[in-house]
């Protein structure tokens, strides 16, 4: 392999393990739309994540706004398999611009680095703010983390309810905001984050019924 090599082979590697978290810089592409908020999702404080540099899974300790994945595939959803290329190759995020995959230490150097946050991108709409503080505060990770310990601890029946009555407020939040603004389904992932039916039962080992 020719380490000197810095023109990108466009073989796809990267783009096929996953979109991109955004940073700070990213901020103007998303408020522009040249990145579609309705293509993004947030990884919420306390949520169990994949750690791609260290690899393994991880409780990330802040936000992480990424780019959504294709359907059933773990390919960023912003990459063309046909044409082996970007489709929004002139406003890629950070990440994306430092990545090399044969110098990787550029991109890990800005890996967890002013990473992007629902503040920033709706800090000035009061409304959805107050939705994400009140959604944090009855379907927090750190809530849901207590309630588990509680249900493992012997407080299973009401620990039990209080984590369906955090599912069923999730799932009604996330309707009711649908039905009464003009923003598609595909903007509560960016809002509320992944659905709790989704995360509870992989982070948490909970069946839910």
């Amino acid at each position: 392999m020719n380490t000197s090599q810095t023109q990108c082979m466009r073989c796809g590697t990267c783009c096929e393990k996953g979109g991109p978290a955004l940073h700070g810089a990213d901020l103007e592409l998303v408020l522009q739309k040249q990145i579609a908020p309705e293509n993004l999702f947030t990884l919420r404080r306390g949520e169990l994540v994949h750690d791609n540099v260290n690899g393994g899974l991880m409780i990330t300790d802040q936000e992480i706004i990424k780019v959504k994945s294709v359907n059933g595939a773990p390919a960023c959803m912003y990459y063309d398999p046909e044409q082996k290329a970007c489709t929004i190759y002139d406003f890629r995020p950070l990440e994306c611009r430092a990545m090399n995959c044969r110098d990787t230490q550029p991109a890990e150097a800005v890996y967890d680095v002013d990473r992007l946050d629902r503040a920033a991108v709706f800090g000035q709409v009061d409304w959805i703010m107050e939705l994400i503080q009140s959604h944090e505060e009855k379907c927090g990770y750190a809530y849901l983390d207590e309630l588990c310990r509680k249900r493992q601890t012997g407080d299973n029946k009401k620990a039990g309810q209080a984590i369906l009555e955090a599912v069923r407020y999730d799932l009604e939040m996330r309707n009711v905001v649908e039905e009464k603004t003009a923003m598609s389904a595909q903007m509560m992932d960016l809002i509320f984050g992944r659905c709790l039916e989704t995360t509870i039962p992989a982070q948490f080992g909970i069946k839910l019924r």
